[in-house]
């Protein structure tokens, strides 16, 4: 499964999102959508993995810690699935350690919690190649 940019005209980059906080998860998605994302939201990793072959993403975005996995063990899930797109990691558990694994593990950027809203919106323009987002 490869993954969609979003550089062709009238294409909305599809976003998806697991995060385990019913209010962060809303916020981000309503956030992103007001941007112009196609945005979809899960509460848990399975979810997530039991659709993505459907949405076939542009950009995830995960937290790292969920109640059934952590984003990095979605993300490698997602890789298994050869879905080779972005991924972006938020943790209220930043570290320097975190950081590196979630780099190995192939996420281009980790954002702390609580998430500036401009660096996340910026993020996700960038890693789907949306210019004038932001």
């Amino acid at each position: 499964m490869k993954a969609v940019t979003g550089s062709t005209a009238g294409h909305r980059p599809r976003v998806l999102i697991v995060e385990n906080d019913a209010g962060v998860r809303r916020s981000m998605q309503l956030l992103l959508q007001a941007r112009g994302f196609d945005v979809r939201a899960y509460p848990g990793g399975q979810p997530l993995l039991a659709d993505v072959a459907l949405r076939r993403p542009d950009c995830l975005v995960a937290d790292y810690r969920l109640d059934d996995q952590t984003g990095i063990a979605v993300l490698k899930a997602m890789r298994a699935l050869e879905w080779d797109g972005p991924a972006i990691l938020v943790s209220a558990y930043a570290s320097a350690e975190l950081e590196r694994d979630a780099r190995d593990a192939g996420f281009a950027a980790v954002f702390e919690k609580p998430l500036r809203e401009y660096a996340l919106v910026d993020a996700v323009a960038r890693l789907t190649r949306r210019p004038g987002i932001g």
